[in-house]
């Protein structure tokens, strides 16, 4: 009996210990959270902290440009486009090869691996892909309305292209070599559109599927063909978010200042596992130029997923021969 009491007492004051623990670990986490806000932790900026502004030289050409999205082209250098409805092609010497004001407010751009000449910027106030002749940077007149949610002054605001031999075999079967894919201030998730760019649509697109983030205010967005993982800009969180196609996270930074950041894209070196990353801030003709950025370039072919019970009969093969 005595023994039996002991244990008894032991048990209860293990449970008490436990009890006390999981309240410690609420309140922590309690705290934690109104300390953060709504913004959950992330490793801090993983790339060179200070960076060199290559965007200074728009300014010659407008003194009140706002850079709100950037792409690169690897034969033109990167193109920068402002929420004014103006373009320009800079280098990495922040010499400007040449700019246009086209009207409008363009909020992101994006090239296909294969249309040289081409680029497709996200319009704000027209909720629509307007693509754009890089040989005079003018607009073609082609056009394709999105369904993409708007709330007061938040819309549209992020664009990238996904070419189809890297798209997940959920999305289905493009039309025309690739999917779009669209971000918005307006709520959290990011929309993939499949569109024929050969003729333009005044029909309103539907998205072929959605891909879930961590916050609303979705300001940027890039595509690497190289490490097959899109990169999401939040400018309110202040949140560079690296995830697969399928939408799992795979690394989440601070970014390295707490601007206007509207704009991201990254150009790898897979030889070295590093990048060059920009960031475009609409505070003015500024795009932050960071290197060193750790990436991993991904060799495997997509071009296709196999079924698991193929993949059971290929390991099942294997293992018999």
């Amino acid at each position: 009996m005595p023994e039996l009491l002991s244990n008894l007492l032991v048990d209860a004051s293990t449970s008490q210990l436990r009890l006390k623990s999981s309240l410690f670990a609420a309140l922590g986490c309690y705290y934690l959270t109104a300390l953060l806000g709504p913004y959950s932790l992330a490793d801090s900026w993983p790339a060179a902290v200070s960076g060199a502004n290559i965007g200074t030289g728009i300014g010659a050409f407008n003194a009140g440009f706002e850079a709100s999205g950037l792409t690169y082209h690897p034969d033109l250098g990167y193109i920068v486009v402002g929420d004014d409805g103006d373009i320009a092609i800079v280098q990495s010497d922040a010499s400007i090869t040449s700019y246009q004001t086209l009207g409008g407010d363009f909020e992101g751009i994006t090239v296909k691996p294969h249309a040289a000449d081409l680029a497709y910027i996200a319009s704000e106030n027209l909720n629509a892909i307007l693509e754009v002749s890089l040989s005079n940077l003018s607009l073609t007149g082609k056009k394709w309305v999105l369904e993409i949610p708007q709330s007061g002054g938040l819309g549209f605001e992020g664009i990238a292209f996904v070419p189809a031999d890297s798209a997940p075999a959920s999305w289905g079967t493009s039309c025309c070599g690739g999917f779009f894919v669209a971000g918005t201030q307006a709520d959290s998730a990011l929309r993939v559109f499949d569109i024929d760019t050969s003729i333009g649509s005044d029909t309103t697109i539907s998205p072929v599927t959605t891909i879930a983030t961590d916050y609303s205010d979705v300001s940027g967005l890039h595509f690497s063909n190289e490490t097959r993982l899109l990169y999401v800009l939040h400018d309110t969180a202040n949140r560079l978010t690296e995830m697969t196609l399928l939408g799992k996270k795979m690394a989440q930074y601070v970014t390295p200042t707490s601007a206007a950041e509207e704009g991201i894209v990254i150009v790898p070196d897979c030889s070295l596992g590093t990048a060059v990353t920009s960031l475009a801030d609409d505070g003015g003709p500024t795009v932050m130029q960071y290197g060193e950025y750790p990436i991993s370039c991904d060799t495997v072919s997509h071009t296709a997923e196999l079924s698991p019970a193929v993949l059971w009969l290929l390991i099942r093969d294997a293992s018999e021969s």
